[in-house]
């Protein structure tokens, strides 16, 4: 019997798929359960494992939505674990490139999804939190996501976030041809192309794609990109910092940087990626998409040698700056003018506070009994993970701190801004 006609049965799953990833293999008629919950059904050829290093692994993907039979989706993929200390959690998680465009959950259509495994996050919500605040304020390049459950080979491992991929694409990052999005990125030895600034700020690349060597070292798109870095450091760090010709203001939109830095500081987020997008040779850098919320909301901090740790008794902070003594950001913030645009956007978000509670606790409904089901696979409520400070042992109870740590670090930071507003002259 080839390996095309031989059969497997998924029994905790119910679900009875054809092994060998053949495009036919995908209508073929299929037992299909009830999904009460988001659910993406994930089987591998030969069913391999998904593990650390495991090369992009043939698969079939199928997306049910709660209460169809019918998969909403169903399409040949390759899937491999992502991420840099996350892909060492025992949840992974993972990347989703579909042969065809797919509308994963029902937003736009493409290739490429992500599944973030949210292991460290015991509320299962902080990046949610990043992203509803970032669509309040109106960051640039938002991200549509949806919490789904997720069976690989017909082993549920819990709740996920289906989150599209930062990328170049026209209902995600729009760009010209001759655009970029650049990470700092302090990965960046692993990659297969990256650049210094003379400043010693490392840069990759997610646009061109170094990858298909779209772009290489010392060409003329390469060039262009580490130059204008150069350029803006010097204008910002330089002495006509505050000048809008000759300072930083012509190099990037900073009303763009005044909303990224708003979201990461109400967020207090610890380890954020720090995406930079030019969308064309003739435009400026702009801030985002907002990405990785994992320690944030009161979930880590800094001691003495990096990351804290619970035995060094040193608490989240509430009463203080997350984001203002960031790279780039200690110097904007001596500048009335970016002082005064955030004041402004968070003059705009602060109203809506109220509402971003309310869809969150929304939100969490929705989700409890995929998260009572997440916490059945991955016992950990009782326990630190990783770098986080705080567990309650209870889901609702991470839920709820989340929340609360969002109202307290706001108390502090509007007496804060309005101080810098009226101080920094």
């Amino acid at each position: 019997m080839t390996r095309t006609l031989r059969t497997i049965i998924l029994i905790s799953s119910s679900i009875l798929i054809l092994a060998g990833c053949k495009k036919e293999e995908i209508e073929k008629p299929v037992y299909r359960p009830t999904y009460t919950f988001p659910t993406v059904v994930i089987t591998t050829e030969n069913n391999v494992t998904v593990e650390n290093k495991t090369p992009h692994i043939p698969c079939i993907v199928r997306y049910y939505e709660p209460g169809d039979p019918d998969a909403k989706v169903k399409g040949l993929a390759k899937i491999h674990t992502r991420g840099n200390a996350t892909a060492s959690y025992p949840k992974k998680p993972y990347k989703i490139r579909f042969d065809e465009k797919q509308s994963m959950g029902g937003f736009p259509e493409n290739k490429d999804w992500v599944l973030l495994a949210m292991h460290c996050d015991h509320s299962l919500m902080r990046e949610c939190y990043m992203h509803e605040l970032a669509a309040r304020i109106g960051a640039d390049y938002p991200l549509e996501h949806k919490h789904v459950n997720v069976n690989i080979n017909g082993k549920s491992y819990g709740t996920y976030l289906l989150i599209e991929q930062v990328e170049r694409a026209n209902d995600r990052v729009d760009l010209d041809d001759d655009g970029f999005i650049i990470e700092r990125d302090g990965y960046y030895s692993g990659e297969p192309l990256y650049f210094k600034t003379d400043r010693g700020n490392p840069f990759t690349f997610k646009y061109p794609d170094a990858n298909d060597q779209k772009i290489v070292q010392g060409d003329a798109e390469y060039n262009f990109i580490k130059d204008y870095m150069n350029k803006f450091e010097a204008a910002l760090y330089g002495s006509n910092r505050r000048d809008p010709e000759k300072g930083y203001r012509k190099y990037i939109d900073a009303r763009s940087w005044a909303k990224w830095y708003l979201v990461q500081e109400l967020s207090g987020n610890m380890d954020t990626n720090h995406y930079l997008v030019m969308k064309n040779h003739g435009s400026k850098l702009q801030r985002g998409p907002v990405w990785d919320a994992e320690w944030s909301y009161g979930l880590a901090a800094s001691g003495s040698n990096g990351w804290a740790r619970p035995q060094e008794n040193i608490k989240p902070v509430v009463q203080g700056s997350y984001r203002g003594h960031w790279t780039y950001f200690s110097e904007l913030f001596t500048d009335p003018y970016f002082i005064g645009l955030v004041k402004e956007e968070w003059d705009k978000l602060k109203p809506q506070i109220p509402q971003i509670h309310q869809n969150m606790a929304e939100l969490a409904k929705s989700i409890k009994k995929s998260a009572a089901s997440n916490f059945t696979i991955w016992p950990i409520l009782n326990e630190y993970t990783s770098v986080g400070l705080v567990y309650f042992g209870d889901w609702q109870k991470e839920v709820d701190y989340v929340d609360k740590f969002l109202d307290d670090h706001i108390a502090w930071f509007d007496p804060w801004i309005e101080n810098k507003v009226k101080t920094v002259k």
